[in-house]
């Protein structure tokens, strides 16, 4: 039976964008941990005059050409609904929707889609849909011929829309915004890092991690045990000299949040060995 302070003496910096930290913050306070925030990315929309901005937009103007439209992040509903909703007056009908991840499947439903487009938000309570899940699933067994919109900022990984391709889907993509680092300089970080003996610091994506990397001398990696959500950007912390890592199971707070937990249960017993 786990207390509301589990992580009572742990200090964590959390990274998220901002305005998307104060849920993980929040719970990571309750269950006894203090908590510093400094975002390691700006999500900044594309300006109307740049190429990406305008492809994005014809495709979402031919929306009801496509069978599949799946939205990558939080940040892409936000940026790609605005597009929609500037678009189109009513839905149209007949396109799936599909959401990577559980908030952003949730950020989806806060949106007024028509009955049965989306998945039923509870379908991803217990694990958030990430790309091999939704390759998985039943919407993508036979694509052959379909066409599938990805909304996703300026970038990323292709593996989706790869596999997608080789099940004959016609994939486009609609890149709505992108990804800056922060105006924050290497001694800034480590001066924060240093006054606050941060244990733990979360990062929730590969480009997180490469601005972390960045401000981080290379005999300092060592001091910090970094919150990853996936194999593979353990891989990229590993590469880049990070020793100490632990893999929530996706990047959302409450897989975050088990994750942590589990490392400091089983810190607390090698202490008392």
């Amino acid at each position: 039976m786990t207390s509301s302070t589990d992580l009572q003496g742990l200090r964590i910096l959390i990274t998220r964008p901002e305005g998307r930290n104060e849920e993980l913050r929040s719970a990571l306070v309750a269950a006894g941990a203090q908590v510093w925030v400094q975002p390691l990315l700006r999500i900044v929309p594309l300006a109307e005059n740049d190429e990406r901005y305008q492809h994005a937009r014809r495709c979402l103007l031919d929306l009801d050409r496509y069978q599949h439209i799946i939205f990558i992040s939080v940040n892409a509903v936000a940026c790609g609904m605005a597009l929609i909703d500037e678009l189109w007056p009513q839905y149209p009908l007949g396109v799936r929707c599909h959401a990577i991840g559980a908030a952003t499947a949730k950020a989806l439903h806060d949106w007024p889609w028509p009955a049965g487009a989306l998945t039923p938000l509870d379908a991803q309570q217990g694990g958030a849909m990430d790309s091999d899940s939704l390759l998985a699933s039943s919407a993508f067994n036979a694509v052959a011929g379909q066409r599938v919109l990805i909304v996703r900022g300026c970038g990323g990984r292709e593996q989706l829309a790869q596999k997608l391709r080789e099940r004959n889907a016609r994939v486009d993509y609609a890149e709505c915004y992108q990804r800056c680092g922060p105006d924050l300089a290497a001694d800034d970080l480590q001066a924060q890092l240093d006054s606050a003996s941060i244990q733990l610091v979360c990062l929730n994506s590969g480009e997180t991690l490469q601005q972390f990397a960045e401000r981080i001398a290379a005999e300092r990696r060592d001091e910090y045990c970094l919150v990853l959500p996936s194999a593979r950007v353990q891989q990229l912390a590993h590469e880049l000299g990070f020793r100490c890592t632990l893999i929530a199971e996706n990047a959302g707070t409450a897989a975050t949040l088990a994750a942590i937990k589990t490392w400091q249960r089983e810190r607390n017993v090698g202490n008392q060995k």
